[in-house]
């Protein structure tokens, strides 16, 4: 089973930086490769935001590639500061082309909290079915 991949991105104030080492185990994890202007990824963001209450347990990272101002307007469209489980990061490493073989967005990784790879949605996943499989990682 694939373990989580290390590698480091950088928050939206351009300074800080956060290694996946130092996530915590025993930690369900959802790390949601997007872009800003992907309507697919904002259809998934809008639909896993509305059922975050349920996941507070699970710590969800959303990584891009693109610029700080994409970044930024994305985390304050979508008021991600609100959710204290939620991290919006760049991937200034591009490691979602290189470990994830990515090819369009969204690519959501989930991990269990041994940060063992336990499923991978590519594209728009059909809600119910993300849903149902992170609620499996609690």
């Amino acid at each position: 089973m694939a373990r989580m991949p290390e590698f480091s991105f950088r928050l939206p104030d351009s300074t800080t930086i956060i290694s996946t080492r130092n996530i915590p185990d025993n930690t369900p994890v959802v790390m949601i490769h997007f872009e800003a202007d992907c309507s697919d990824c904002q259809q998934t963001t809008d639909s896993l935001l509305q059922v975050m209450d349920q996941f507070k347990n699970v710590r969800f990272y959303f990584l891009t590639m693109e610029p700080f101002n994409k970044v930024t307007i994305f985390k304050n469209y979508y008021h991600m500061d609100k959710y204290p489980n939620v991290v919006i990061g760049q991937d200034y490493d591009q490691i979602g082309y290189s470990f994830y073989k990515l090819r369009g967005t969204p690519l959501i990784a989930l991990y269990d909290r041994k940060k063992n790879l336990a499923g991978i949605f590519k594209g728009k996943p059909i809600s119910a079915q993300l849903n149902n499989a992170i609620k499996e990682l609690q």
